[in-house]
């Protein structure tokens, strides 16, 4: 009776692991190299698209399904030489965290390295308020400061899975 339980255990947990799998992995794989051979790559969800400004320097995706301009949900990932520039610097020249309101900060790893994940409420001045909701993530790997910046006219649960899948899958190297 034992060895039937922890087969039947055994059995659910390999269930559960590939569903989850599934979950993560979902959507689209999306990669980007410069031209040394410096690659971004990660997963994204179905519904958005995304394009090269700059290859694997400056990438962006927006949300299909966004009818209305107001709730428009962008994600831009730049990646930028760390030689002589700080993570701090790049926090603090962010136009997103110099106008907007940081109303969450916290911490997480991305691709191995610790990240600051920023909430901040987007403003657009006094006379406009609250234009909606930024999440902006800063880390710097193997010489590059990377931002990915998820902006969105809603708020930021909304978009809470998108974002995860993308910095759960988010990769960098050669």
């Amino acid at each position: 009776m034992k060895k039937k339980f922890i087969a039947i255990i055994t059995v659910v947990l390999i269930i559960l692991l590939v569903l989850g799998y599934n979950i993560m992995t979902s959507g689209t794989h999306y990669t980007s190299k410069d031209s040394d051979g410096n690659e971004i790559s990660f997963n994204y969800p179905n519904g958005w698209s995304f394009q090269e400004r700059t290859p694997g320097a400056l990438i962006q995706g927006e949300k299909n399904s966004t009818e209305n301009t107001s709730n428009r949900s962008v994600v831009t990932i730049t990646r930028i030489s760390a030689n002589g520039t700080s993570v701090d610097q790049v926090k603090n020249n962010n136009i997103y965290f110099t106008t907007g309101k940081v109303f969450n900060e916290t911490n997480r790893s991305i691709d191995g390295v610790q990240a600051t994940v920023l909430d901040i409420d987007e403003m657009g001045g006094p006379e406009r308020g609250k234009l909606g909701e930024v999440k902006l993530v800063i880390f710097s790997k193997d010489s590059y400061i990377y931002t990915i910046s998820f902006v969105t006219g809603g708020s930021l649960e909304k978009l809470k899975s998108d974002t995860e899948q993308i910095l759960n899958s988010f990769q960098t190297g050669s």
